[in-house]
């Protein structure tokens, strides 16, 4: 790794620490500057600003999530399993880093350039995820479909509509922790239901 990438990187996983300690609006360039001793110049050299620290932030979070989902699942036995392992990883990320996340509400609906669109590449990961996952229980004969793809976005579907049926109750713009969980027990119920039914007689 090129010394610049090196220093890039460490910026970015400070960044990471602080955004989920504190969140967005309570970290600044300088707090994360010294946590590494570099100057803020050599912040700002590599990041023109904090928001744009925030979404490579977010992107380098998404990255690592990726891949430690894809090793995790490729350890699951079954896809049921494998559904499962998906909503527990994404439970224990959105708690470790709730922080960091609730921050996209802080920011409102100017999200910065590129950040909607990495979200929207997130989700569009675990559809994909989800959609092999169906894919590699038909190959095993665990699990019987005529369309993996349609029923991948019913999943996903279904997904969505139990985290907005919390947000609509407590009429919350972001779920606090405790709501996350409380998503996290319906997702699982749901996810046993759902595969319980896609299950080969």
């Amino acid at each position: 790794m090129e010394n610049q990438d090196k220093k890039r990187l460490l910026i970015i996983e400070a960044a990471l620490k602080r955004f989920a300690h504190y969140g967005l609006a309570k970290t600044t360039m300088t707090e994360i500057a010294k946590d590494i001793s570099f100057s803020k110049a050599l912040l700002y050299y590599y990041f023109p600003d904090k928001l744009t620290l925030y979404v490579t932030t977010i992107e380098h979070l998404m990255q690592v999530m990726s891949r430690d989902l894809i090793k995790s699942i490729d350890k699951t036995k079954t896809s049921t399993e494998g559904i499962i392992k998906l909503l527990q990883k994404r439970q224990t990320y959105i708690q470790k880093y709730y922080k960091l996340f609730e921050s996209n509400q802080v920011i409102g609906q100017d999200l910065p350039n590129g950040l909607s669109e990495k979200i929207e590449k997130a989700k569009a990961f675990e559809a994909m995820v989800v959609n092999s996952l169906f894919n590699r229980g038909i190959a095993s004969g665990e699990l019987s479909m005529d369309n993996p793809k349609l029923v991948t976005e019913v999943f996903m579907n279904a997904l969505t509509g139990i985290h907005f049926d919390i947000v609509l109750k407590h009429r919350y713009v972001f779920p606090d922790k405790d709501h996350f969980k409380q998503i996290f027990l319906k997702e699982r119920l749901f996810a046993d239901v759902f595969m319980a039914g896609l299950q080969k007689k």
